[in-house]
């Protein structure tokens, strides 16, 4: 029996049939116009059944309280050896100091990884929790990858569940999907081999939803997996989604593809790749997601950071609903080469939402929106391009397909 072409898939979609994981492997790789034109158009169909018109976006900052790591992956710009002379540890007082640049920014969400290093005790992962809390009263502690949870439990011995558990009570409130990277064992072990491996992902995924702590997920792309792989990591997602606790509150709440950024790292070197995917295989991957994740994940997020904001605005035409956030001091992907800043302000993100025909909302981070007369909302102020700083600002590099460099 032969494979049903692209026009057939979306024959099957128009007609309301869910999309299988070998049939979004089959979207996602060809890159025909007229394939591309239809598939975007039905996944901005499904955005507007789902969400409506309202784009969102989120205040929080990224706080990286050590950069010390042990994993060596490849494709990081930003792990340190601990005896590297940029090799960090923050005390409290430099996190105090973070912290408070936070509250004064108006953030809800502090979202905060860090590397792997021994010197780290569950006690301080903990410690860490409250400090941020006690310096942002109420505010959402987005923390640790399932990678930092493996870690502690590697040194703790303890139960999953009494980590998870811990960390909810020091302040934890969601767990980010990122250390997934691809969810197919042979293309994580030729990329990161010292990660943890896909079956290990999805444990502590899964356990966390069943103490009740939602988390995003993500996907690390464009370099040498292939869109079958894709797909079947999409696959993967859906299955945990299908099996989360309906009660517990432990959900997936967005799916956040991150292409990779192969410059100053040493995966880009080995593997020959000498530029982030085009941005029609990036767009691709937006809209299967919107349309794969039907009834499952409500919320596809664009990374801002990886394509820059002409890039993202683009996206809000074929399936993304959300911007992701301000960030204020990103380093992740900036360590690795990226050229997009490392913060966005509110008046930016207001702008480019509007820009692209779009309702710009500003919500929690589990999709709450966050109206303007309600206390956490936080208007543009005059004076955020200068407590940001010089060259925070996003948005300023030139892609392919004509895109302008400015909002």
């Amino acid at each position: 029996m032969t494979s049903p072409s692209t026009a057939e898939i979306l024959d099957a979609l128009e007609a309301g049939e869910p999309l299988s994981v070998s049939s979004a492997g089959a979207l996602i790789e060809d890159p025909s116009t007229g394939a591309n034109d239809r598939l975007n158009a039905l996944a901005d169909a499904e955005r507007k059944t789902a969400v409506g018109d309202e784009v969102s976006y989120i205040v929080n900052a990224n706080v990286n309280f050590t950069n010390v790591c042990y994993t060596d992956c490849k494709y990081c710009g930003f792990y340190r050896r601990p005896k590297d002379p940029d090799a960090y540890t923050h005390d409290d007082d430099v996190l105090r100091g973070k912290f408070a640049r936070a509250r004064e920014f108006g953030v809800t969400e502090i979202c905060m990884q860090g590397g792997l290093t021994p010197a780290i005790s569950l006690d301080r992962y903990e410690e860490v929790l409250r400090l941020a809390r006690e310096e942002i009263p109420g505010v959402h502690m987005h923390a640790y990858s399932p990678a930092e949870i493996d870690h502690i439990q590697r040194k703790t011995r303890l139960p999953l569940e009494v980590i998870l558990k811990r960390l909810k009570e020091a302040g934890l409130g969601s767990i980010p999907g990122t250390a997934a990277e691809i969810l197919v064992e042979r293309v994580k072990k030729m990329i990161s081999p010292m990660r943890i491996p896909v079956e290990r992902w999805c444990e502590i995924i899964r356990t966390a939803h069943a103490v009740g702590i939602p988390t995003t997920s993500t996907i690390m792309y464009g370099h040498i997996e292939s869109p079958a792989d894709v797909a079947e990591h999409m696959g993967i997602l859906r299955a945990i989604q299908e099996e989360a606790p309906p009660d517990s509150g432990g959900r997936i709440t967005e799916f956040v593809p991150l292409p990779f950024i192969p410059y100053d790292n040493e995966m880009g070197a080995e593997f020959d790749i000498s530029d982030v995917a085009d941005l029609d295989y990036i767009f691709r991957i937006h809209a299967v997601g919107r349309l794969f994740f039907k009834d499952h994940i409500k919320n596809i997020q664009v990374a801002w950071p990886k394509i820059g904001i002409a890039a993202a605005k683009k996206a809000l035409s074929l399936g993304v609903n959300d911007m992701g956030g301000t960030l204020i001091e990103e380093n992740i992907t900036r360590e690795s080469g990226g050229e997009y800043g490392q913060a966005l302000t509110v008046g930016q993100f207001r702008e480019a939402i509007a820009a692209a025909g779009r309702v710009p909302v500003q919500r929690s981070t589990t999709y709450e929106r966050i109206p303007e007369d309600d206390p956490r909302y936080r208007p543009p102020r005059p004076g955020d391009d200068a407590m940001l700083g010089d060259g925070a600002s996003g948005g300023e590099k030139l892609l392919s397909l004509g895109l302008p460099s400015k909002i």
